[in-house]
């Protein structure tokens, strides 16, 4: 009984390992589908990024948004690396199957039926690899690109939602707790990475190898950081990285295929961050006094889903007044209580009057803390509230009447002043000309 069992055991194994191979073997078809639907989706992801950008622009208080930029930055470093994985990966999979039906039809070199001469084909053949190796190599690279392509989209993925949650429960928090307790967490996760790098540069030194106590404690470290960064996913994770470090010695050719992919997703990532609004969460953006910037103009910009300066209706007015739309975001809540105090409810009026008042207070903090200057003239505006027609931001609208206006070039000059954190200023520029058909 007992011989028939083991019996069984073998077939059974012999059975999965057969299922394996073949599963190995034929595994660049469903490769190659996957690699074509991935380069769809990850250039997907761009849009995703720059929906992020904005959100971090419209809701993070201005001191943190470097702690955005980091995020988000990273996570287009990401997606472009991806991107470049994935499309690297698409060309070498259909140069290895050139290869191996090429293969199919002329398994080796030939020198008799050669079109050159015996001397030159020799000669040629002398430096080139053989076809049997070429297509192993191809296959091999093929075959671990998808591991490091989602092993990096899901290390981003894990610590990008750490980070946001965490900054949320931060500013959450921020009122009512120490900010060195609440960034207690985040001192211990660098500490552990700072650790970890040290003993990660040290225990791989030739003289600490056989050290037991700097292994044991590079493993403990390697072991509590990658938990605290990665989460649940930590020993999957490990599991892939370790594979490759494992192999390093006879797979180094991987290395320069990972540092290829590194450099190229770079370069995708220079070319993609100027369709965003990054560089804003680090310094807003420069403007020339003298550059008709298209944010500025709604005729110009009909498809902007999101606005970081003011607009006016076009560059060239004919109309009776120039309307004036100035985005009001999320965070500056965080500086109005400086700029107009507090709203307090009067206990003698309903709740209906209290709303009241309290819609005029926030209109007439809005009006406090922008300015508007036109050709040099500081300008009263009265402003009205309103939500964008395009991008359905909230902020506020006023009207800028032509008897102000001289015939040709006008700038209308904007600051909006948050506190003490930064002031911010713009210069539209635009040229008015009558229409005389409207007088």
């Amino acid at each position: 009984m007992s011989q028939s069992t083991e019996t069984s055991q073998v077939l059974e194994n012999k059975k999965n390992i057969k299922w394996l191979q073949r599963l190995k073997e034929e595994s660049w078809e469903a490769e190659l589908l996957v690699s074509a639907i991935a380069i769809f989706g990850t250039f997907q992801l761009f849009g995703l990024i720059e929906w992020v950008t904005n959100k971090y622009i419209d809701l993070l208080p201005i001191e943190q948004y470097q702690y955005g930029y980091f995020i988000v930055f990273m996570g287009l470093l990401a997606i472009s690396i991806l991107v470049s994985m994935f499309v690297i990966h698409f060309f070498l999979r259909a140069y290895w199957i050139g290869l191996v039906g090429l293969n199919s039809v002329f398994p080796d070199y030939s020198i008799e039926d050669s079109a050159y001469s015996k001397i030159y084909t020799e000669k040629i053949l002398g430096i080139l690899p053989k076809q049997e190796d070429t297509i192993q190599k191809v296959d091999e690279l093929c075959s671990v690109i998808f591991s490091a392509a989602f092993t990096i989209l899901l290390i981003y993925m894990y610590m990008s939602v750490f980070l946001s949650v965490y900054m949320l429960i931060y500013n959450l928090l921020i009122d009512y707790v120490p900010s060195y307790i609440l960034l207690i967490p985040l001192f211990i996760s660098l500490i552990l990475l700072v650790l970890q790098t040290i003993f990660s540069v040290i225990g791989n030194l030739k003289m600490f190898k056989t050290n037991v106590w700097v292994q044991t404690w590079m493993f403990k470290l390697v072991r509590l950081t990658t938990l605290v960064t990665y989460g649940p996913l930590y020993k999957y994770l490990l599991q892939v990285t370790m594979v490759f470090g494992s192999n390093f010695k006879k797979k180094k050719s991987l290395v320069f295929l990972i540092l290829l992919f590194f450099v190229s997703g770079m370069c995708v990532a220079i070319v993609k961050i100027q369709d965003t609004n990054i560089f804003h969460l680090i310094n807003p953006i420069s403007y020339d006094v003298h550059k008709m910037q298209l944010s500025y103009y709604e005729n110009q910009n009909i498809n902007e889903s999101f606005l970081i300066t003011p607009q006016i209706q076009s560059d060239i007015i004919e109309d009776n007044t120039v309307k004036l739309f100035i985005p009001v975001f999320h965070h500056e809540r965080n500086y109005q209580k400086t700029t107009c105090g507090e709203f307090n409810d009067d206990d003698s009026l309903s709740i209906d009057g209290n709303r009241v008042n309290a819609q005029q207070f926030y209109l007439d903090c809005y009006e406090k803390y922008h300015s508007v200057e036109l050709n040099g003239q500081l300008l009263k505006i009265d402003f009205l509230k309103k939500n964008h027609p395009i991008s359905e931001q909230f902020g506020i609208v006023g009207f800028i009447d032509k008897n102000l206006l001289k015939k040709g070039k006008n700038i209308i000059e904007v600051t909006k002043t948050l506190g003490e954190a930064r002031e911010f200023n713009w210069s539209i520029p635009f040229y008015y000309q009558p229409n005389t058909s409207h007088n």
